[in-house]
């Protein structure tokens, strides 16, 4: 038994001795859902390694105009920005002419050098630790480094004192009490929804709030599949009423959102649930993006080519990828943090 980042007949002699064997691969792996709750920003190569968004805004209401006065003028003006920064990412893994040749199950081995899923897989995480991360203005992922998630007012992204460019006012998206979810604590965040999406001059305004986000955790994902799904029989006391949430919303489970940065189950965010409005355009929906400035590629070797070494012959199986994410505001996303 033994793991390495170079696949040869010595550490991995189970491929190649007398002894015959059926090898099986562990699980399947997480779905990939969190690209969906994010509007989608393809930059082509030569644009630089960075894009930057802005909030545009202006007054709502007329104002009276006495007889012979001047018309008020409205305001208008460019409020808070974020800026997408490019990060690439990387895997490879080796392999020696010994195991390419002589290895028994050719099959199973070229499974291990698909490295076709390493970078999606790792952008899924990124993207669902803004959610998993949504309480602070920074953490530290898994490669050590640390990294800068507030929103453009500065703060994190779930927060009960969420700022305005040009007024005093303040907003909350934080569940109040962060309840676990139910009907009551949907219709807690269905308020905050009515009454907390503000302009940067503090007059309300409404989004399209269509979708519900939780982990996997099997309690909360029932609990919103009986709110959203529940039906009465028809001879029923209740039967003939009408479910009001049947069609409202749909539900993302998001596999990596109760996980720590590398990835590990993080009890204590089991029971994180969010409502959020996803329309995929920068109208009318949460100010969420997700940039691919390249696409993930493989680097496949062949005899000859750049991938083989030519004083060993190993070759190196590679894939690359670049990417960047960006929340631009608060609007448009409700969270209740309950503690497990």
């Amino acid at each position: 038994m033994a793991s390495s980042t170079l696949l040869n007949t010595v550490t991995h002699v189970e491929f190649t001795d007398l002894t015959e064997k059926t090898f099986v691969m562990v699980g399947e792996h997480l779905d990939l859902p969190a690209q969906q709750l994010f509007i989608f920003d393809n930059l082509a190569e030569h644009s630089g390694n960075t894009k930057r968004y802005d909030e545009v805004d202006t007054e709502t209401y007329a104002s009276r105009k006495s007889e012979g006065a001047d018309a008020s003028k409205a305001r208008a003006g460019v409020a808070y920005n974020i800026t997408m920064t490019a990060k690439r990412i990387a895997r490879e893994i080796d392999i020696t002419f010994e195991m390419r040749r002589y290895n028994k199950a050719p099959q199973v081995v070229a499974a291990m050098l698909n490295l076709a899923s390493f970078c999606p897989e790792r952008v899924d995480l990124d993207l669902t630790h803004r959610l998993t991360f949504a309480t602070s203005t920074s953490y530290t992922d898994q490669d050590g480094d640390s990294v800068t998630i507030s929103v453009g007012d500065g703060l994190a992204l779930v927060s009960t004192v969420h700022t305005l460019d040009f007024s005093a006012s303040t907003y909350s998206n934080q569940v109040a009490g962060n309840p676990v979810f139910s009907q009551t604590g949907l219709e807690a965040a269905e308020l905050l929804a009515v009454t907390n999406i503000l302009s940067n001059y503090g007059e309300k305004r409404k989004m399209n709030f269509n979708t519900i986000v939780s982990g996997d955790d099997p309690n909360t994902v029932n609990a919103i599949k009986q709110v959203l799904n529940s039906t009465a029989d028809v001879d029923a006391a209740h039967a003939g009423v009408m479910n009001t949430y049947s069609g409202k919303y749909r539900h993302v489970v998001l596999p990596n959102l109760a996980t720590d940065a590398n990835g590990a189950y993080n009890s204590a965010k089991r029971q994180w649930w969010g409502l959020i409005a996803v329309n995929g355009t920068a109208m009318n929906s949460w100010q969420a993006y997700y940039g691919v400035f390249e696409p993930n590629n493989l680097k496949t070797p062949s005899a000859g080519n750049n991938g083989e070494d030519i004083h060993n012959d190993n070759w190196t199986y590679g894939t690359r990828m670049s990417y960047g994410d960006a929340i631009l505001s608060g609007r448009g996303f409700i969270m209740a943090n309950p503690v497990s």
